[in-house]
């Protein structure tokens, strides 16, 4: 991507990934965006497009990567602000992390199914969804770890990652697949998957 020259190019790039996002999460499939649809939803041109973007790829790596970013900002600011991360309980703190990643799907919900489908077809690799999610896991895991009792103290970092990969891997499943009985806009999808956290955790249920 090339950097912005002035405030109106600027401008123009927080309007196309605004407006890319915005068709991702109607459509939720990336293939079904054209730059056509790109520049109109963002009031630019398509010469504007392709002085920023080599091509609808980059573009959409773009996307992805201010999404994973604002995801990270965001449960950073939840560590930051909610004393539960540091003073609370076990189960809360399973609590907590359930919601910040049903929060970042089911507010990327097209996005993420559209990347998950294409690094599922390229074979993965150490992609930009496992890179942040390795980020977001290094600042909840240790947070969780230390609330587990001692006997399992050697082990507990290595439990609160599984339980984690766990939770990602039904989330993905739910994304893109959607097998059922439950479905990611379910109210009560929160309250199974700390249920799931929790015993596998060996944690009293909330």
């Amino acid at each position: 991507m090339r950097p912005p020259r002035q405030p109106r190019s600027e401008q123009n790039l927080v309007n196309m990934i605004k407006a890319g996002r915005a068709l991702a999460e109607q459509r939720g499939d990336l293939d079904d965006i054209s730059l056509n649809d790109v520049v109109k939803a963002a009031e630019t041109s398509i010469g504007a497009f392709y002085a920023r973007f080599k091509d609808k790829e980059a573009f959409l790596q773009i996307m992805l990567e201010a999404a994973l970013d604002e995801a990270e900002a965001l449960t950073k600011k939840s560590i930051s602000r909610d004393p539960v991360w540091q003073a609370g309980s076990a189960t809360a703190i399973v609590e907590r992390i359930v919601r910040v990643y049903v929060g970042q799907f089911r507010q990327n919900r097209g996005l993420f199914k559209g990347f998950l489908r294409h690094y599922s077809a390229t074979g993965g690799g150490d992609n930009p969804m496992r890179q942040a999610n390795r980020r977001i896991q290094d600042l909840l895991v240790p947070l969780l770890a230390r609330q587990l009792d001692s006997p399992r103290t050697g082990t507990a970092d290595f439990e609160v990652r599984v339980a984690i990969q766990f939770l990602v891997g039904t989330l993905a499943n739910l994304l893109l697949n959607d097998p059922g009985p439950l479905h990611l806009e379910q109210r009560k999808l929160e309250t199974h998957l700390i249920r799931m956290m929790s015993r596998y955790l060996m944690l009293p249920e909330a």
